[in-house]
């Protein structure tokens, strides 16, 4: 399923910790004693006691203030494979988690299929393959996408693409933890589309239709500085040539 643009006002996504840091002091999803387990064995108590330590508390009232003033009581949604498809509870501990404290419901009949590895898998490669989800979107609810860790957004786009395409609508993002831990613009921004536009010219659509299957104004902020950092046409499309048969 193609992915679909970006309104101008989505907002950033919401973040509670860094991913790791090289400063012991600081709280970390990546250093956490129960990471292994909720990361590796599916442990969704041990997912929902490390959110219970890392969570950001004004994070939390943060997105919770911007979802009340968008009206009405949302739906939370993580990109979460079927039980043995996957060993990661994180995403859906962290859902669990904020369902508890914030009274919202969790939207349980929505799959990620389990096709390219992403956990591990290097930028070129999340860029290159797209995540495709499964089941039934409630058609009259606003959803919150939440995730473990945001690195180029690109599952997160995936997710709300899909649900918008069901006639489900999106209105927020958050993860448990991301790079620095410092909220993130996950929507490609007009200074980004302006630098593409400018470096690639009027042949970008046309090519990222070809090569990625949708405009590249569906693009994150951080793909969209990616592909920035290529030197050329020929340079992308190795990169995504490389990334897809991986």
């Amino acid at each position: 399923m193609t992915r679909v643009p970006w309104p101008n006002s989505f907002p950033d996504a919401f973040v509670n910790v860094p991913w790791a840091s090289a400063d012991k002091r600081v709280a970390t999803l990546k250093s956490h004693p129960l990471y292994d387990a909720a990361k590796g064995q599916r442990n969704v108590e041990a997912a929902i006691a490390i959110v219970d330590d890392l969570h950001n508390l004004e994070s939390v009232l943060s997105l919770a203030d911007y979802v009340e003033g968008q009206g009405g009581k949302p739906k939370i949604i993580a990109p979460s494979c079927q039980p043995g498809d996957s060993n990661n509870a994180l995403a859906i501990g962290y859902a669990q988690w904020l369902s508890h404290e914030l009274d919202w419901d969790v939207d349980t009949e929505v799959f990620q299929q389990k096709t390219v590895s992403r956990d591990l898998s290097p930028n070129w490669r999340r860029i290159a393959n797209r995540c495709n989800f499964y089941g039934e979107i409630d058609k009259s609810a606003s959803y919150v996408i939440v995730d473990d860790v945001i690195t180029t957004g690109g599952t997160l786009a995936d997710l709300r693409s899909f649900i918008e395409r069901k006639g489900g609508r999106v209105i927020a993002m958050s993860a448990i933890a991301l790079g620095d831990g410092r909220p993130r613009r996950i929507r490609l921004g007009d200074d980004t589309r302006a630098d593409l536009e400018r470096f690639y010219g009027n042949d970008l659509g046309s090519f990222c239709h070809k090569n990625l299957g949708f405009s590249y104004e569906c693009l994150t902020d951080a793909e969209g500085r990616a592909i920035l950092g290529c030197s050329g046409y020929v340079d992308l499309g190795k990169k995504i040539l490389r990334a897809r048969h991986a």
